[in-house]
């Protein structure tokens, strides 16, 4: 996956690389374009769905039984569920994948090969 976001959206260069001396307009555009590209690779691959719902910011009630994995109660967690609470994030699922096969061999820990140009 990270050597799909790199290929397609440059997102390991963009991550590794130290944008303090950038301006913000600058760094701005470029994070348009890096975004875009790497939301196409999420679409592309992984089907996608909120765990929750509902909007965040709203109040909610996590019912007995929730699954630890897939929920975190975040605050002031007293008592057993059901649980009152304000929904701060929505949370995400994968319902499909659909990744490309991985190369044999060495191939396998390369995230984006080095390129040299030959004159």
């Amino acid at each position: 996956m990270l050597a799909l976001l790199q290929r397609d959206g440059r997102l390991v260069d963009f991550l590794t690389e130290d944008v303090s001396p950038y301006p913000d307009g600058q760094l701005g555009a470029a994070v348009r374009s890096i975004h875009a590209s790497c939301r196409q690779v999420l679409d592309r691959y992984f089907k996608l769905e909120p765990i929750i719902s509902s909007e965040e910011d709203q109040p909610v009630t996590v019912p007995a039984g929730l699954d630890p994995a897939a929920i975190k109660l975040v605050g002031n967690v007293t008592g057993e569920p059901p649980i009152r609470g304000w929904l701060r994030h929505r949370g995400w699922r994968v319902t499909e994948v659909t990744l490309p096969s991985l190369p044999h061999g060495s191939g396998r820990t390369i995230v984006a090969p080095a390129e040299v140009e030959v004159p």
